[in-house]
């Protein structure tokens, strides 16, 4: 496993991997990786919390709120007027559709589905469609002090390079 596979499952609903942390660690420090801190940090700061609350801050910083959401195209078509939004929306998620040659449940626009493609694809072009998303993603978790912050830090990070400190 790689740093982005990693972070993408610990974007899935948590009662999907909380059971595997141990697992989970001794993977990332079998990775070399200065980014790596960041999922450690993430792994550290949950260790407060049982399963049950974890649920909870989960469903509600990524599933009931329109702030943050890991549905990509909601940050690139949020900003559309009414009618232009599904068409565009719809493009886009058949775009992805095809080039992920998706076979799962989730849409393509699932930031976890994106990051687990781009973890065995170099694809520029799914890159350069991700960069403003998460970006904005990043920002709204660090102004919510949000324990996903590093998370998407590290994605960042391991897509589009930068200092750690930034």
């Amino acid at each position: 496993m790689n740093l982005l596979e990693i972070t993408a499952e610990l974007l899935e609903y948590p009662t999907s991997w909380i059971g595997r942390r141990k697992e989970i660690i001794n993977s990332i420090s079998q990775i070399s990786s200065p980014h790596k801190q960041f999922l450690l940090e993430f792994l550290e700061s949950i260790s407060v919390y049982n399963e049950l609350d974890l649920e909870e801050i989960y469903v509600s910083t990524f599933d009931n709120n329109d702030y943050i959401t890991l549905y990509i195209t909601y940050y690139i078509t949020g900003e559309e007027k009414e009618r232009i939004k599904p068409a565009k929306r719809g493009l886009l998620l058949a775009w992805l559709k095809e080039r992920i040659k998706m076979n799962g449940k989730e849409l393509p626009d699932y930031l976890p589905v994106l990051l687990k493609y781009l973890s065995a694809n170099n694809d520029d072009e799914v890159k350069k469609i991700l960069q403003r998303p998460i970006s904005i993603i990043l920002n709204r978790l660090k102004e919510k002090n949000s324990i996903f912050y590093p998370l998407i830090k590290l994605a960042y990070l391991e897509l589009y390079g930068g200092n750690q400190n930034e």
